[in-house]
């Protein structure tokens, strides 16, 4: 995640954010049905500039589930801190469930600021998030200001501060750490429906934590095509 000059509103008095690549592609949103029958949102490709303009109105056209959420299924590589923010504060007012299906992946900025917003949030079997560190646009250097503010955010929506704070501290800007949907779950990065007896509930310490596996840095890492 780089930062640049993007003003994140509520949060902080300025966030700088860029996203690396020069992409000129927004991510696109559409419409389609659930498995359940109700229309969701599936959001697609890197996060940039308007997108979350672009969420708003694909979200009108969504259907509620028995909890009150509409859903959006994720599948993107990240993109710009500042607009992450942006669509995290319209899923707040909006009750978003949050989803990313088989095959899919939410890196970055996609996995630790929108998806982590979700009232809801799964990563259904064959989907993967993943996560780095923020670095400084000026030097490339890590930015604890930046890790910590996504840390916060993400206790904010009931996520430990401990999994995401390690992952961010422990794998560098140009690596990914690969969580499948055991390791989302495990890290307590998910929350399911109630009665689906998977993941951690609310107020519960997540299992890997209360397991003491490894977290070392992952070796070489793995280089994906977005930066914050």
């Amino acid at each position: 995640m780089m930062l640049g000059r993007f003003v994140v509103p509520l949060l902080v008095p300025a966030l700088a954010v860029i996203l690396a690549g020069g992409s000129a592609s927004a991510m696109d949103f559409a419409t389609a049905r659930g498995a359940d029958g109700r229309r969701i949102v599936v959001a697609r490709g890197p996060i940039i500039a308007g997108d979350a303009e672009r969420l708003r109105v694909a979200l009108q056209s969504a259907d509620r589930d028995t909890f009150g959420h509409k859903t959006i299924a994720l599948d993107s590589v990240g993109g710009v801190i500042g607009e992450a923010f942006a669509m995290a504060e319209l899923m707040d007012r909006e009750k978003a469930a949050t989803v990313v299906r088989p095959g899919a992946v939410c890196v970055s900025a996609c996995a630790q600021i929108v998806f982590l917003v979700g009232l809801h949030r799964v990563v259904l079997d064959g989907g993967r998030l993943g996560l780095h560190t923020c670095a400084s646009a000026k030097d490339g250097t890590r930015s604890p200001f930046c890790n910590e503010l996504i840390a916060q955010h993400a206790v904010a929506h009931g996520t430990a501060y401990g999994p995401i704070m390690a992952f961010m501290q422990l794998t560098g800007a140009a690596q990914v750490r690969w969580l499948d949907a055991e390791d989302a779950d495990c890290w307590g990065l998910t929350r399911w429906p109630p009665g689906s007896n998977r993941g951690a509930k609310e107020g519960e310490l997540p299992p890997c934590l209360l397991k003491g596996p490894n977290l070392k840095a992952p070796a070489g890492g793995t280089r994906h095509n977005s930066r914050e």
